[in-house]
């Protein structure tokens, strides 16, 4: 009695199941390639962004290999994948949706420093700390003040380095040209 197709497909599939189990890997291929569209069909129609439809059959077809062995009835491997492709889809949604995305305004900014960049920065530290140290007074005690407390009042910096206040411009100015050569001579070095 000449066997029916679906029989002789359900007897293929077990073939291929058995095949595949034992690692050939044609008959793994064979396998994908006859069920991967059904589970990429089944992710896509829950309406998944691309990459997590992607991700789901990707997980639906390791878990075939992991039970290729331990199939009940390897002939409804459609079936099984079906169901186990549901499943899945069900279970990304249920987590998408206790997931709430943090707000994007609150997320600290990356830090993209790097060992070398942070080193960098030092040097050009000392560099300047070396600058200032060459400066006479009262210029290194404008420049500081500049320096390290950027929001103080003219008058308020003036009364604290010891200079007259209409004199501040002029020791300001005389003070960046001073640490511009000084700076400039340092990196000629």
């Amino acid at each position: 009695m000449p066997l029916s197709g679906q029989t002789r497909k359900a007897a293929c599939v077990k073939e291929l199941v058995r095949r595949a189990a034992q690692n050939d890997e044609d008959a793994w291929d064979a396998l994908l390639d006859r069920y991967s569209g059904l589970v990429w069909g089944i992710a896509r129609s829950y309406s998944l962004p691309f990459h997590d439809a992607q991700d789901i059959t990707q997980t639906v077809l390791c878990n075939l290999a992991e039970y290729l062995t331990r199939l009940r009835d390897p002939e409804r491997l459609g079936s099984w994948l079906a169901t186990v492709t549901h499943n899945e889809c069900r279970r990304h949604l249920r987590i998408r949706g206790r997931v709430r995305p943090f707000p994007a305004e609150e997320l600290d900014a990356p830090d993209h420093r790097t060992p070398e960049s942070v080193r960098l920065v030092a040097e050009d530290v000392d560099r300047v700390r070396s600058a200032l140290a060459r400066l006479g007074s009262p210029e290194s005690e404008v420049a500081r003040l500049d320096l390290y407390r950027p929001g103080l009042p003219p008058t308020e910096v003036a009364r604290l380095a010891g200079v007259p206040a209409k004199d501040l411009p002029r020791v300001r100015r005389r003070v960046r040209r001073r640490l511009h050569r000084l700076l400039k001579r340092e990196e000629d070095r």
